[in-house]
């Protein structure tokens, strides 16, 4: 916080809304939740997807069901035809057990035609970048993959 008000006050550097979701996700990898959604209620700047949906990352990540629920429906009111705040919410009803809340969102999602963007990984081998999506078998190396990470789990166990 000492910094942003330095970048403020001494720099004289007027924050962007960048700047504000940075913030935001220091504070809520920290868990600093409720001070994350203090600063959002006093920022000048009205917040966007990006904020929330990073308020209820870090909700989802320090189990803050109390700020959590109402971020993520205050997100989907904003952008409801973004998958991610309907996973997110999802997996913080399936945390608690909720689980008629799970299927309520699911629900919600499939009647919306909304599908959760699977996750994405790479690498850069030789100047070629590799690119993989979770699930995907259909990458030519593949079972060349598996046999390395099933040697590493082997080694680890």
């Amino acid at each position: 916080m000492m910094c942003f008000e330095l970048m403020r006050r001494v720099h004289k550097v007027e924050p962007k809304l960048q700047h504000y979701g940075c913030m935001i996700d220091i504070l809520g990898r920290s868990g600093c939740i409720k001070e994350a959604v203090k600063f959002i209620e006093e920022m000048p700047i009205e917040p966007n997807d990006v904020v929330w949906r990073t308020l209820l990352s870090a909700c989802k990540n320090h189990e803050s069901f109390n700020i959590g629920e109402p971020a993520a429906k205050h997100l989907i009111d904003l952008d409801s035809c973004n998958s991610s705040a309907y996973v997110l919410l999802s997996n913080i009803y399936a945390g608690y057990g909720m689980w008629d809340d799970v299927r309520k969102v699911r629900t919600a999602m499939k009647e919306k035609e909304l599908q959760k963007i699977p996750g994405c990984s790479w690498i850069e081998l030789d100047g070629i970048v590799h690119k993989f999506f979770a699930g995907d078998k259909s990458y030519p190396q593949v079972g060349e993959i598996y046999s390395t990470l099933d040697g590493f789990y082997a080694l680890n166990s």
